[in-house]
């Protein structure tokens, strides 16, 4: 495999995928703000650190949302709060607790929510 042969893959994957588009308002996005829900919950009655952060994120998340319906950029930041939440979850919560399961899920769903669309070719 060649420079060459790699750079054309490259630049042909790039291409499939695309540049991130911005959120439109509609359903996704009401699903959007209304997974921070369970998440803010958690934040406001926990009791530990760990539970403490799911607060923040929650904010954070529903911060971006209304600027992801402008900005390209913030399309991109969406993907990083999940993705925080989930490592916070996953290595600072004690498995099986309510807390847990419940930043669990809903990062995953919000990570879901705010992968990107591939274009349609």
């Amino acid at each position: 495999m060649t420079t060459q042969s790699l750079r054309k893959s490259f630049i042909t994957a790039g291409h499939r995928i695309g540049r991130p588009h911005v959120i439109m308002p509609g359903g996704r996005l009401v699903l959007m703000a209304l997974a921070t829900l369970p998440v803010a919950v958690v934040g406001f009655s926990g009791t530990t650190v760990a539970e403490t952060l799911s607060g923040p994120l929650a904010a954070l998340w529903l911060a971006l949302l209304p600027v992801a319906l402008f900005q390209r950029w913030a399309t991109l930041a969406l993907l990083f709060v999940p993705v925080a939440l989930f490592f916070i979850t996953v290595f600072a919560m004690p498995f099986n607790s309510p807390a847990f399961i419940i930043d669990f899920w809903t990062s995953a769903v919000m990570l879901v929510l705010a992968l990107p669309r591939r274009e349609s070719t």
